[in-house]
Order: structure tokens, then sequence, then C-alpha cells
């Protein structure tokens, strides 16, 4: 808890300790929870950060050793590997100490997230693969969290991009599994971490049937992903998954009309999420398939 902050904030605005605590607690309660870190009850630590303009959430904002702070920094790196934002992920991991994390839920997503960055920034594979493995032989050995699927996931994702597709197609084959088992679940009541993580296992589910040829398998995915998308109103996925529709309809041989559409939302939509990597693999993918037509 930031108390030093409180402080500031106390003598900023003319408050002594005797002043500042009448009608809520004694001087005494003030004084050694400043002096002491001796927290009060919630009850008038609320009624004091009240008189001063501030919230409990405000005292631990700037520690960076909080629960909630750690927590929320956990949120942001998974959500810029989501639109591709790969420098700010690496950042922010960098800011975590994995002796502050208590909890093994919390633990599960550190390593996931650092598993995950290492794969999809063509990090050293056995590295990458540690990560996933504490998830897997350590924190969950039951296999009973979602982490464990996550795990799957990016080790299906690390070695379908070593083209070893044996391993790969082992991985793929649970996380494939484990979002049929899900197919008829409601996600109307989930919370926010859980649907996201599910969309980016149906989106990784689509690219990795495209990468075996399976397209009209990778479409459905795509379709069924772009539908939940829209039911809770997430454009993070967007960018990838139309560019990976434009990219199907390529292999498919379909319109240009259609592969142009598709290549145009994907810009948009990347240019809505600041997704600056399917920015660039559109205007490339634009260039050689104009190229392909104009020599047709």
């Amino acid at each position: 808890m930031d108390i030093k902050r409180f402080v500031h904030q106390r003598k900023r605005l003319g408050y002594s300790q005797v002043t500042l605590s009448k009608g809520i607690c004694t001087q005494s309660t003030l004084s050694k929870f400043e002096n002491n870190g001796q927290v009060p009850s919630l009850s008038i630590l609320e009624q004091l950060c009240d008189r001063l303009g501030l919230t409990i959430d405000d005292l631990s904002k700037n520690n960076t050793s909080s629960i909630r702070y750690i927590r929320n920094l956990l949120d942001e790196i998974e959500l810029s590997l989501m639109i591709e934002q790969f420098p700010q992920a690496v950042s922010k991991l960098k800011k975590i100490h994995l002796a502050d994390l208590k909890s093994p839920q919390d633990k599960m997503q550190y390593y996931y997230l650092k598993g995950m960055i290492y794969t999809l920034t063509n990090n050293n594979v056995s590295t990458s693969l540690f990560n996933f493995t504490k998830i897997l032989d350590e924190l969950d050995e039951q296999h009973r969290t979602i982490y464990s699927q996550l795990a799957y996931l990016g080790s299906g994702i690390l070695y379908a991009r070593q083209n070893s597709m044996e391993h790969a197609d082992f991985f793929f084959a649970k996380v494939i599994s484990f979002l049929r088992s899900k197919a008829d679940e409601d996600l109307a009541e989930v919370s926010r971490n859980y649907y996201l993580r599910i969309i980016t296992m149906m989106y990784y589910a689509a690219e990795y049937h495209a990468l075996n040829k399976r397209l009209a398998v990778s479409n459905r995915v795509l379709e069924t992903t772009t539908k939940i998308c829209a039911s809770k109103h997430v454009t993070y996925f967007l960018p990838r998954i139309k560019l990976l529709e434009a990219n199907n309809a390529i292999e498919l041989g379909q319109d240009s009309v259609v592969v142009r559409r598709l290549l145009t939302e994907a810009e948009v939509f990347a240019r809505f999420n600041s997704n600056n990597v399917v920015e660039v693999q559109v205007v490339a993918l634009l260039n050689n398939f104009d190229k392909t037509i104009s020599n047709k």
C-alpha cells in the first residue's frame, strides 16, 4: 500500500493527523498507519481516504508488488499479445518479478504469457517449452484449469513454427478436443478473460487447420469466432481473422473481389486496433496478389 501517497495528500490538503482523524478514528490509529504501516479497518481507511479525495485503490496503483497491480499488468500483457504488440508485451513482462506472484493462478498466467511471448517472437525453443512445462507438470498437474489448454496451445504453435508437425498435431488435438467440449457453452456469464482465451484458442486452431490445408474447416472456425467477437463486442482478433480469411480465399481460388474485400476489412480493423503487424502483412499480401492477377 502506498502510504507515502496518503501522507503526501494529507499534507497537501493541510490536514494534521488530529484534524483528519476527527470523527473517524483516534489520532493514534492514524499515526500507527502512517508511521508503522499498521492498516486500520477497511471502514476507517475508506473514510480517511474519502476525506482526502482518494480511494483505497489509489493507494495500490503505484505499488508494483501489489496483487491488483500485478494482475492488471498480466492482463495488459495478454491484451498486447492479442493485438500483436510484442515489444510492449516484452517490456511489461520485465516489470513483473516471479517472487511477487503468490497464487498458482497468477504464476500460471505469468508462465503462459512468457511462453507465448517467446514462441511468437521466435525465441529459444527450449526456453519457450520450459514455461509451458511449468504449468503442465507442476502448477496444474491434473490439467484442470484453462492454463493447461493454453499451454497445449503454445506448445502446438511452437512445434508448428518449427515444422515439427507430428508434435504440433499432438498438442493441437488436445486444444481442438477442449474447444469441441465447450461448443455449446453459454459465454454470457463467463469472465472477460475466459472468453478472450477461448477466442485465442479458436483463432489459432483455425490457423492450424489452414496450415494443414483444411481450409473449409478453418473458415468454419473463423466464422464461429467472428460471431463470438461480435456478441462480446471484441475487435482485437478481427484483423488476424480477416487476414486469415483472405489467405484462405486466395488458396481456394476465390474471386478477386472477395479477396480484396477481406484484405480491406483486415486493414481497417488493424488500424482501429493499432495492429501494425497485420497492416504490414496486408500491404505485402495485396502487392503479391496484384502481381499474380496481372500475370494471368
